[in-house]
């Protein structure tokens, strides 16, 4: 573990490759390519492969072969790990807590999943507020629509569409995805709740429906957010 350790913090020390990690978590695609890390971060495409390399080799991203490209040799496509890394000093069993805890829960039926919805939204309201009295949000660009939504680096979420009677938006990183395998249930009304905590702190009243999901097997996870009433729409 202590290896593992020091391979992350290694590969993360150099602050290009962290950025170009961080982009390809919120990278509205599926996928990326050395040409499309080497044109986003202007470098030589032989030192943006490095990085992806790097990035691939603990554990953060994944590669395969684009066949359905132009004609000629298929290009190398990365896109994020499924599982995720974790790390702790001394070692501790928090995804067994997380998985012995909704065990529980879903035996308890639809008090319990009224309960954790309540947690969800309550933790989304923090989050948004948070979010509201951090400096740094005020350099964001406000003239993009949702830019209060979309500093929030946690939620990994781009904006599809949006017009007056629904917006469409994108999770590309799953928050709760190694528990989502097997408590997808849970988990996602858990996550939507979270999710409508913040929405309706920095907008307005909102319903979240899921349209697909990383749990289930989709590529990302996209929901529908409808404003509650008639007539209203998100500020943007």
């Amino acid at each position: 573990m202590f290896e593992d350790a020091q391979k992350v913090s290694s590969v993360f020390a150099d602050k290009t490759r962290f950025s170009i990690y961080q982009f390809i978590v919120n990278h509205p695609n599926a996928t990326c390519t050395v040409k499309d890390i080497a044109q986003e971060f202007s470098i030589h495409p032989n030192v943006a492969r490095l990085h992806l390399s790097k990035l691939e080799e603990i554990g953060l991203l994944e590669s395969g072969w684009d066949h359905q490209s132009m004609p000629g040799r298929p290009g190398r496509i990365y896109r994020l790990r499924q599982k995720a890394i974790s790390l702790h000093f001394p070692p501790r069993e928090y995804q067994l807590l997380c998985e012995l805890t909704l065990d529980a829960l879903s035996e308890l039926g639809d008090g319990a999943m009224a309960s954790l919805e309540k947690a969800g939204y309550v933790q989304g309201v923090r989050m948004a507020q948070a979010a509201l009295a951090t400096p740094s949000r005020n350099m964001a660009d406000d003239s993009h629509p949702f830019s209060e939504l979309q500093s929030i680096e946690s939620l990994s979420v781009s904006v599809v569409s949006h017009d007056e009677t629904k917006t469409i938006i994108r999770l590309r990183n799953c928050t709760f995805r190694e528990a989502a395998e097997r408590y997808h249930p849970l988990t996602c009304a858990l996550h939507r709740a979270l999710l409508r905590g913040i929405w309706e702190t920095l907008y307005v009243p909102v319903e979240i429906e899921a349209l697909t999901c990383q749990a289930t097997g989709d590529s990302s996870c996209e929901l529908c957010v409808t404003p509650k009433f008639c007539g209203t729409t998100v500020s943007a």
